[in-house]
């Protein structure tokens, strides 16, 4: 009895399988505010990485991130304090950027993270942990062969 079309192991798809989406993948990561609230722990490291790989792996160019990246070493440099305002209009940055490549897996993924720690960033000490937190991130990215 021939109850349809079978698959035979073919999915119809040439070369790899697609890519997971950034919204579930970032569901699966365990982002923990203590790392920008307190300091790194190693699980931190392991978020980082992973979430550097995926980047990398979807097609997060440097130049599409370096603006945003620019700007978050130059609040650094600075006191957070008299830096907030420039802090708080990294948020909409980050949307134009996505909003100019909104196919973009990466850039979603960088997206998510950044608005999920964007919130726990309240001082000079949070700062400093967001910044290394991202620095860990676009680091490991660009380790696993992000592009310029």
């Amino acid at each position: 009895m021939n109850s349809g079309p079978r698959n035979n192991g073919f999915s119809g798809f040439k070369g790899n399988e697609p890519k997971e989406n950034a919204e579930s993948y970032f569901s699966k990561l365990q982002y923990n505010n203590e790392w920008i609230k307190q300091e790194a722990t190693h699980e931190m490291v392991v978020y980082a990485e992973s979430a550097g790989k995926y980047m990398a792996d979807n097609n997060l160019t440097n130049s599409k991130i370096r603006s945003i990246y620019g700007e978050i070493k130059r609040i650094q440099m600075g006191e957070f304090e008299k830096e907030k305002a420039s802090f708080y209009l990294l948020k909409p940055k980050v949307a134009y950027a996505l909003g100019r490549d909104d196919k973009n897996q990466g850039l979603k993924l960088f997206k998510l993270i950044f608005d999920k720690c964007f919130t726990d960033v309240i001082d000079q000490k949070s700062y400093q942990n967001f910044c290394n937190f991202i620095e860990a991130i676009l680091a490991y990215h660009k380790a696993y062969g992000g592009k310029d």
